[in-house]
């Protein structure tokens, strides 16, 4: 499968939309990309009454299935 470009901010979309579908994932609100030179992660933001052990566990699977399909671009 070919690799996509995407800006952060609409990879950001893409993993709420896809976090929110997990165990856990309906208690995020947000999500940020973080760059760290070539490679980044994904930083989840919930609310109260979440299980945070989950929500990271979700949010880690999110983040290695996007790396899979798509390349960040931090200039657009």
């Amino acid at each position: 499968m070919p690799v996509t470009m995407a800006c952060a901010k609409d990879l950001e979309l893409i993993a709420l939309r896809e976090l929110r579908s997990l165990p856990g994932g309906e208690h995020v609100c947000h999500v940020e990309i973080n760059p760290s030179g070539t490679d980044w992660t994904l930083v989840p933001v919930m609310r109260d009454g979440a299980d945070g052990a989950q929500v990271l566990i979700s949010a880690k699977t999110t983040e290695l299935r996007l790396k899979q399909r798509y390349s960040v671009r931090f200039d657009w």
